[in-house]
């Protein structure tokens, strides 16, 4: 992971999205005309930022760069360290035309666009920050208005969930190490977002048409997506009530008991899901064939949830608990076993819910 706390900013420049509003085929961009000036004040809060989206395990993600074909994003951006001002700023302004190009629904909201070109003084690399900051108030470029007042009340928004940060980066390595075919053996690449969801289409006009990089091979999005994925499958189309929890209890199992560091989603279809009803073969063609053969485990963004049982109702009704005292304390009964139950047991209370749990209904 890269240390935000040695970085020095070269340059920034700042341009304004507007979102994209009915019939236009895509959000805008306003350009600004200058760089912006070096205020200590701002470069600070900017630092913080960088560092608190850094220390976010679960919303920091490590990527593969996809798109260098012309007039993408690492293609503008990559040798911005050798661009003189006014080519800087020219680029800057096709980098904000990308985004706004990328933003082709109505609900992706406006904002600003700040764009830096950074050095790292440890190793003397260049790094480029592109910052999407969608502030908590409509905020607009006054007349009269300096660029620094404009950009601190970008950045003092009180919400770090209003920033989406993307960045890429030199790597230090040996020239013999260097693939001049594959752009990832000479740069790296970073995505920053709160409001990431691996399996959440809103979240690929930021990192996947705006940035060009893929999610691929990384294993925490990866391992997501495997379970979120497989998760919704299981509920969706097993509708014997202990049968669907057998399979979801197997899936946690997955990322808790099982030692191996690998999974793989072809093994487990053949290991758990039932061949009624063609669900296996469903399984297969729906999610086995979306993922990659194998996922390294990474549990960083479904801990919560593998700790904890959660059963679903009509009506917004749920119950959940942890793992071990839910399966201790916790008991789904149906019209013949309730009638061998001593409703005078002390110890335990008896609910009566409308509706099947983990149904759609």
């Amino acid at each position: 992971m890269l240390d935000f706390r040695n970085i020095i900013v070269e340059r920034m420049i700042m341009h304004q999205i507007n979102a994209k509003v009915d019939p236009q085929d895509h959000a805008t961009a306003v350009y600004d005309a200058s760089l912006l000036e070096h205020d200590d004040s701002v470069l600070s809060i900017i630092k913080v930022r960088l560092i608190d989206a850094a220390g976010k395990r679960s919303k920091a993600f490590e990527l593969e760069i996809e798109r260098t074909d012309e007039g993408s994003f690492v293609a503008l951006t990559r040798d911005l360290k050798t661009k003189t001002e006014p080519e800087f700023i020219e680029v800057s302004c096709r980098i904000a035309d990308l985004l706004a190009e990328s933003q082709t629904r109505t609900s992706i909201p406006g904002g600003f666009i700040i764009l830096l070109q950074c050095t790292d003084e440890i190793d003397n690399t260049a790094i480029y920050i592109v910052i999407k900051a969608e502030p908590h108030e409509a905020l607009q470029r006054l007349e009269g208005q300096s660029q620094i007042s404009l950009l601190k009340k970008v950045f003092l928004s009180p919400s770090q969930k209003l920033f989406k940060i993307g960045v890429l980066f030199e790597k230090v390595i040996d020239g013999d190490e260097v693939d001049l075919n594959d752009i990832n053996t000479q740069f790296g690449c970073f995505l920053f977002d709160d409001q990431f969801r691996a399996v959440s289409q809103p979240a690929e006009y930021f990192y996947k048409d705006f940035l060009g990089f893929s999610t691929s091979k990384n294993s925490k999005i990866q391992s997501q997506r495997f379970y979120d994925k497989t998760e919704v499958f299981i509920k969706e189309n097993v509708d014997e009530f202990n049968q669907q929890s057998d399979l979801l209890n197997a899936l946690k199992i997955e990322f808790t008991t099982n030692q191996e560091t690998l999974i793989t989603p072809f093994d487990f279809a053949n290991r758990y899901i039932p061949v009624e009803q063609n669900l296996r073969g469903r399984y297969i063609a729906e999610i086995v064939n979306e993922l990659p053969p194998s996922i390294e485990k990474d549990d960083a963004l479904i801990k919560t949830r593998l700790t904890n049982v959660k059963v679903d109702f009509p009506n917004k009704i749920k119950i959940s608990g942890p793992n071990d005292s839910f399966l201790e304390s916790v008991q789904f009964l149906d019209s013949n076993e309730l009638g061998e139950i001593d409703l005078n047991e002390e110890g335990y209370t008896l609910i009566r819910i409308k509706g099947r749990p983990y149904r759609d209904e």
